[in-house]
């Protein structure tokens, strides 16, 4: 009799063995949502942007994607601070922007949230080859002529301006006075839409005295456009007791 009841046991449980494994796939641990279901990260990144037919490169453009649909934005960057919308894909590209490190914020769930934009190497334009050209040099002498303090040592401010077309690097360098030793050398890579450049220099003018004048003058040079431009000479007087 034993034996019929262990069977009859075993005959009644196998069902319920069956329907536990059954049930197992469709269970889902609780606050963890489906692969399916998740919503797109908002990211940015800018990327060099198509070259033109003559091979040359145009510059970046900035992408933005993974908003929510017409999600109000706030772009800043290099000389930038831009309120705008993205499209109903949750997308936007920004073209001809400035190379540099950018930072998208907006609102979501009442809370601010930001996005670092992914910035590549720097590259240089056109392919790689230089095309700048400087067009023109000039000099302003931002301190005028005047009576100071004999005991007072002076000096003198300059402001040299390096107008441009094209992109690529151009280097330059100043001189005082007469002398032919370079006193300042700099340089500077244009970009495009970047074609002008301004460079203050601030040098000694000595301390003038009552038998003598401080006189200051400089000269820019731009060696690889054989280009030199020479400021006004200013002076300085001693104030007489």
């Amino acid at each position: 009799m034993n034996r019929h009841r262990h069977r009859r046991l075993a005959f009644l449980a196998a069902p319920l063995l069956v329907s536990s494994v059954a049930l197992a796939p469709a269970y889902a641990a609780p606050g963890r949502p489906s692969a399916a279901g998740a919503r797109p990260v908002p990211s940015c990144a800018l990327v060099p942007n198509d070259t033109g037919a003559s091979g040359k490169n145009k510059g970046y453009d900035l992408h933005l994607s993974g908003f929510p649909a017409q999600q109000s934005v706030r772009i800043e960057g290099p000389k930038t601070a831009l309120k705008t919308a993205v499209d109903d894909q949750g997308e936007l590209v920004r073209q001809r922007v400035r190379y540099g490190t950018y930072q998208v914020s907006y609102r979501q769930e009442d809370a601010q949230q930001s996005v670092h934009c992914e910035t590549p190497p720097r590259k240089n334009q056109d392919g790689g080859k230089q095309t700048v050209k400087v067009t023109r040099i000039g000099i302003k002498t931002l301190t005028k002529d005047q009576t100071v303090d004999c005991s007072t040592p002076q000096k003198a401010e300059f402001d040299g301006l390096i107008e441009v077309t094209g992109t690529g690097k151009v280097s330059w360098y100043w001189t005082l006075l007469s002398s032919a030793d370079p006193i300042q050398q700099r340089s500077h890579t244009f970009e495009p839409g970047n074609t002008g450049h301004s460079d203050l220099l601030v040098v000694p003018a000595g301390t003038p005295t009552t038998a003598s004048k401080a006189e200051v003058r400089v000269t820019l040079h731009v060696p690889k456009f054989n280009l030199v431009k020479e400021s006004d000479l200013v002076t300085f007087t001693c104030k007489q007791p």
